[in-house]
Order: structure tokens, then sequence, then C-alpha cells
């Protein structure tokens, strides 16, 4: 016995695995910043959106963090994870209880009958001699840092989700403008090709032609006009609204300007800027104190109990000291067939850290995935934009002259109408790819982690 008491002891040294942090190897700088060049290794504001410098935006992004019911849920979740961390903690206490109760008996063969009465404080105590109860806690604050960091990252992704739905907004604001004004000229110049053809001009085919082109380009209006109001319902409910609520009118999405340079921050350091690898490592070290947990069940567990107090068989003697009664004990439960049950949670638990091991470094290669993703996106949009630009000068050049040579007689209505829909798609690509651009300069921001906490 004195020996298997002495294994037991020594034992107590490797029940808990030490938590070390998953070795990750990072690259020293980001691939998607060779050719963008306008980087910088810090990190953006917490509040990044405010380097747009809108205050409408600011106005909604305020609005969102502070009503939004998916983040609100989730401080709920990260409230309930702290409690659960305060009751696994309450195990390590001593507990106390006071029990007060009297009974009357009667003996059914005899006509004589009793009375007791009993007042009592009971306490209880496990020394955890195994670490088992420290395991349960250890897990349950990594839970409840877990859970805060699930909170950081909703908060991320609605701050992201506020920001790319305005910009849209103002996406769709312009383009229907544009589809309009351009609904202006195509009626103009179906009322020149139909005044034509009325004079015998031209044929039926030309004005053919023209009432088809106007006609494609009105019914792209009510597609515009619907994808935008989809969006302010979007963002209503981001915003907790409902969406008849909410009226927004963002400035012109080319009123917006770019940082000169951009913050990009360090690979090395990403791990602890954003919320879902926190989240991961958190998930982690709890795991990884459920593994002890698991095993400290192997061993025999202590109790130590004590019971004070008072009883008499009369109630207004109760609490005479001759009444006193003080009693204490020691209990020893040691496992010792369970069917396999204790060896299987072990290995279950073992299992379960592999699994969020693996877990933690798929998060991390997607974070830095969606960095280079951002980046090469801003690379080649910020290209496609000065081509597309370039484009559509000379999709306006186009079609002026040939609305001229047409009104001269030297070219047909095929040509100027065909150059009109080309002024006009040119000019839908500028405004989409703006936004595009937009957009991926907000995913940027949000694979950075927004900055990290302050």
């Amino acid at each position: 016995m004195r020996w298997w008491l002495v294994a037991l002891v020594l034992s107590g040294c490797t029940i808990h695995p030490t938590y070390v942090r998953p070795r990750v190897a990072m690259p020293a700088g980001w691939h998607g910043t060779q050719a963008l060049g306008n980087t910088q290794p810090v990190w953006p504001a917490h509040d990044w959106w405010r380097s747009f410098d809108d205050a409408t935006l600011n106005e909604l992004e305020q609005t969102a963090l502070a009503s939004n019911h998916d983040l609100q849920a989730a401080l709920s979740r990260v409230a309930q994870a702290r409690d659960i961390a305060r009751i696994a903690g309450a195990s390590l206490y001593p507990t106390l209880d006071a029990s007060l109760h009297g009974k009357r008996g009667q003996n059914i063969h005899k006509s004589s009958s009793g009375r007791a009465n009993e007042a009592q404080l009971n306490g209880a105590f496990d020394p955890d001699v195994w670490g088992a109860l420290h395991g349960v806690k250890r897990a349950a604050q990594a839970q409840a840092l877990a859970a805060s960091e699930a909170s950081a990252n909703t908060a991320l992704e609605v701050a992201a989700n506020v920001a790319s739905s305005y910009f849209q907004l103002a996406a769709f604001d312009e383009r229907v403008e544009l589809v309009r004004q351009t609904i202006e000229t195509a009626s103009r110049i179906d009322v020149l090709i139909e005044t034509r053809y009325r004079a015998g001009a031209v044929s039926d085919l030309d004005e053919a032609q023209s009432k088809t082109s106007l006609a494609n380009i009105q019914a792209g209006l009510p597609a515009l006009e619907q994808g935008r109001e989809q969006t302010l319902h979007a963002l209503a409910i981001l915003l907790a609204k409902s969406p008849a609520e909410l009226t927004v009118q963002p400035r012109r999405l080319t009123g917006f300007s770019f940082p000169a340079t951009l913050p990009v921050g360090l690979p090395s350091e990403l791990l602890q800027r954003r919320p879902d690898v926190r989240q991961a490592e958190e998930n982690l070290i709890a795991a990884n104190a459920d593994i002890g947990t698991a095993r400290a069940r192997l061993f025999p567990s202590i109790a130590l109990t004590g019971d004070g107090g008072y009883a008499s068989d009369q109630l207004s003697t109760l609490l005479r000291n001759s009444n006193s009664t003080l009693s204490f004990g020691i209990q020893m439960l040691a496992p010792i067939f369970h069917g396999g049950a204790l060896r299987a949670d072990v290995d279950r638990s073992t299992e379960r850290y592999n699994e969020l091991l693996q877990a933690y470094h798929q998060t991390v290669l997607g974070a830095l995935r969606d960095v280079e993703d951002a980046l090469i996106a801003l690379q080649k949009l910020s290209a496609q934009e000065e081509l597309l630009d370039e484009a559509q000068l000379q999709a306006k050049r186009a079609f002026n002259l040939a609305e001229i040579r047409y009104r001269g007689g030297a070219s047909d209505a095929f040509t100027m109408l065909t150059a009109q829909n080309t002024w006009l798609n040119t000019q839908n690509s500028v405004l989409q790819t703006r936004f595009a651009r937009m957009n991926a300069l907000v995913s940027l921001y949000k694979a950075l982690g927004g900055g990290g906490q302050e």
C-alpha cells in the first residue's frame, strides 16, 4: 500500500500536461505587398472605418456595434461562459449548509411517542489532490476567453459588413444615376432616329434597333433599384432596425479616396491580432486542461466532511451545550472497475485536443490567405480601374464621334447605338470595379483583425 501511495504522489507531476503554443511557420512579410508598394508594417486603427472620413459611415458603425442583435447575443454568451468559470472556481472552496428539522414518532405497538429536533451546520471540502477541479476551472476560464474572442470576431464582421453595405449603396446610387442619364441620351437618339424614319431617311431596321436599345437600357434600371433597396434592408438588419426604418444617402462612390499608404502589419504578429485565431488557441488551451482533468479522475478522490449542531427531544432545550454534537469524517473513493470508461475519457480528451490543434493550424492558414487575397485584389483592381478609366474616356469619344457621323449621314444607326451601349457598359464597369476595390480594402482591414484589441 505504501508504494502504491508513493506512485500516486509522483504521478501527480505528470497528470496535467503543460500547455505550449503550437509552433507555426510564419512568413517574414506579405507576398502581396511586393507589387503594391504603398504599404507599411503597421496595424490599422481599432476604428479603421474612420479612415474613410465619412460622418454617415461613422454613425452607422457606432449604431451597429451598440445595437446589432448577433453581437448582443455574442456578449450574452460571454457572460454565460464567465458565470460557468465562476461556478467551476467555486468548487475549489469548502461548502457550508445549515439544516433545521424536527420530527415526531409514534410506536404503533405501544402508547409511547417521541420527538426529535436537530439544528446543524454541514461542511464539506474536496482538497482536489490530483487537480481535477483545477483542471475544470482552467478549461472554463479558457472557454470564457474563447467566447470573448468569438464576440470580438462578431463585432469585426458586423463592422466590415456595415462598411461593405454602405459602399454598395453608394455604388448602386451612381449606377442608377448613370442608367437614368443614359436613358435620357438614348431617348434623344431614339427621337432623332424616329424622326428620320418618318421622313424616309432611314429604314425600319434602324428604328427597331433604336427602340430595342432604349428598352434594354430601361430594363436595367428596376434591377439596380431592387439591388439598392435590398442592400439598404440588409444594412438595416445590421443596425437592428426594420427595413422600413432606415434611410441612408451616402456620398458618391468616386468621392472616397484610398489611403496613401496601406497599413498591413507583419505576419508574425497576426496570431495576436485576429480574434478568430485567438479564439482557436483558447479552445486549444481548454482542451489541454480537459486532458489533465480526465487523467485525474483515474485516481482516488478524497472528501473531508464535518457536522456540528444540536439535537434534543424538546425544542425549548435544543440550544443547550449539553445537547451539542460534533463530527468529522474523511472519505476516499478509488475507481476499481468502470468498464474502461475513465481511460476512454482520457483518450477522447486527447483526440479532442488533436482535433482542435488541426483547427488552430487551419485558422492560421486561413488568416494568412485572407490577407494575401485582399492584397492581390487591391493590386489587380487598382490596375483594372486605371485601364477602365481610359476605356471609359475612349468609349465616350467613340460615341460622340459616332453620333456626329450619323447626323452627317456618314454612319449607320447600328454603329452609333453600339457605341452608346459600349459607353454605358464601360462606365458601369468602372463603378463596379471601384466598389470592388473599396470592398477589398474593407476585406484587408477585416483580414488584419480590424486593428486588433486596444
